[in-house]
């Protein structure tokens, strides 16, 4: 039977589109994690209503051919923005995520979706397309369409009940020691403003020199009002970010790292980007503020019970880190890419 792919449109979707929506994804989040906390309706619905100064997302559900009133499957296809500061060297590229659930595998169905992904891709001049995969079958469907990986990836998670404290300690003593003169500076839920400017150029920076390995990547630039977005965001959903930075006797941004917490999750947390500077490795700074950050994490949200964080699998010096603190590996992913054309005429063979 043919499948309706109809757009999602999370400003202007009615309330029967967004039951839709929340059962289809509780039911996606039961087969990836299962048992575990998901973000509350009103929650998602505020993040998704929002607009991004540099990127924009295209949604679109697919619908059960046997019940229209059942959603079975969603294509999320991310591009940069036009005349932002991360559109010209990534012009060319789409970010696209294709769910479909697993009892409506092997019947066209994620084909039917990629031609969606190929429509939009001619639509906003795409030609490289980007993609993540987790699970074994997912991975099968990829290489089966003919996508390459180009980036092996890891979903790590660290038990706080299994760190060796008194390592996180000693490592706390240490930085100060190694880095006299190196002081740290914190946030919770907003940047301030004499220092913004300075942290996006760091956060730019960390961010484009971690491992991307084969895929096809422009620059990343993350600006002021991009920041101010993501805080907005992250205070829609009721949610507890902090970050501290290593900050040198000249004012420098020398490394930095975050978490966030959200209520919804329960008991697990999220690391975000941890990065030293280039010119500033080799003092223990990514040891110092990872410590500083477990110790924080510990004392203010007692019921934490288990921090994730994704890595690349190339990145040896993050997963040292990281390693040594007790992370293991909890998912196995990568990242996929194809080209329009060779998309294009696999569909069309």
């Amino acid at each position: 039977m043919d499948l309706r792919v109809v757009p999602f449109d999370a400003k202007t979707a009615s309330r029967e589109a967004w039951r839709q929506f929340h059962a289809w994804r509780r039911l996606r989040r039961e087969e990836t994690d299962p048992g575990e906390p998901v973000l509350s309706d009103g929650s998602i619905e505020r993040l998704l209503r929002r607009d991004h100064p540099e990127w924009q997302e295209f949604r679109f559900a697919a619908m059960d051919p046997e019940r229209q009133d059942a959603m079975i499957g969603f294509v999320w296809f991310e591009t940069s923005r036009p005349g932002g500061a991360s559109h010209e060297t990534n012009k060319h590229i789409a970010f696209v995520i294709v769910e479909l659930l697993r009892p409506y595998r092997r019947r066209g169905y994620g084909r039917a979706m990629l031609r969606k992904v190929v429509e939009l891709a001619r639509e906003h001049g795409r030609t490289v397309l980007q993609g993540w995969c987790e699970e074994p079958d997912a991975k099968a469907f990829a290489r089966a369409v003919g996508l390459r990986v180009v980036s092996p990836r890891r979903v790590n998670r660290l038990n706080l009940d299994d760190v060796e404290w008194p390592m996180v300690e000693q490592w706390r003593r240490e930085g100060p020691e190694r880095s006299p003169g190196t002081t740290l500076r914190w946030y919770r839920n907003r940047i301030d403003d004499d220092i913004l400017e300075t942290y996006c150029k760091a956060f730019t920076e960390v961010f484009n020199q971690q491992p991307f390995d084969e895929a096809t990547r422009g620059q990343f630039v993350f600006t002021p009002e991009a920041f101010r977005n993501r805080e907005e965001a992250i205070a829609d959903t009721g949610a507890t970010w902090i970050t501290v930075m290593s900050v040198e006797t000249d004012g420098d941004i020398s490394g930095l790292t975050e978490m966030t917490f959200n209520p919804d999750m329960q008991w697990i947390m999220w690391q975000g980007m941890t990065g030293v500077r280039d010119t500033y490795r080799g003092r223990g700074l990514g040891k110092w503020i990872k410590a500083e950050m477990l110790l924080h994490a510990r004392r203010e949200f007692p019921n934490v019970r288990v921090v994730e964080t994704g890595n690349a699998s190339s990145n040896a010096a993050m997963l040292s880190i990281n390693e040594r603190l007790g992370f293991r590996t909890h998912k196995e992913a990568v990242t996929v890419e194809i080209t329009r054309d060779a998309l294009e005429a696999y569909l069309n063979a």
